[in-house]
């Protein structure tokens, strides 16, 4: 079930990523390759595994960073980083930990203690498909709407697949 569902939140990945390079007014290289980054660690964790999970979340953290780090306010005049590159951000970071969260759900040791990994990434999901209804409530341009709210339902269904 879990492989289904984590299919599933590929489709809307794959629409986020279309959202991203389809606006040609605001051309957002960065996002879009993060974006990219996403999708295609979400297609190989869940089609081939050709890469190791902790391999895609070491890359995914890193694409994080350096998301931040390129459009950092201090690189611009602005003093506040443009919502979508905030958003595209905390996206790369749940996607670094859910694959992650997905390979050691069924290692079936039997040493729980504490409550599990599953919960606290799912109150994460939650918390930043919350931030996606959000802002897709104060941008005006379609395409923003459609990308945060793809993004914000891929999280949240891997979230699911998770548990």
């Amino acid at each position: 079930m879990s492989e289904i569902l984590h299919l599933w939140a590929v489709a809307p990945a794959a629409i986020g990523t279309c959202c991203l390079a389809a606006d040609r007014a605001r051309v957002r290289p960065p996002e879009v390759v993060a974006s990219v980054l996403m999708l295609i660690a979400m297609l190989d964790a869940g089609l081939f595994g050709l890469v190791a999970p902790i391999w895609w979340t070491a890359v995914l953290l890193g694409a994080a960073l350096s998301l931040a780090i390129w459009r950092s306010p201090r690189r611009r005049r602005s003093p506040i980083p443009p919502a979508m590159t905030v958003h595209t951000a905390l996206g790369l970071i749940a996607m670094a930990a859910l694959p992650l969260a997905m390979t050691t759900h069924g290692t079936g040791s039997g040493h729980g203690h504490g409550i599990g990994l599953g919960p606290v990434l799912l109150a994460g999901a939650v918390g930043y498909a919350v931030l996606s209804a959000v802002l897709v409530r104060r941008m005006s341009a379609r395409l923003d709407r459609l990308q945060l709210s793809a993004m914000g339902s891929s999280v949240l269904l891997m979230a699911v697949a998770v548990l």
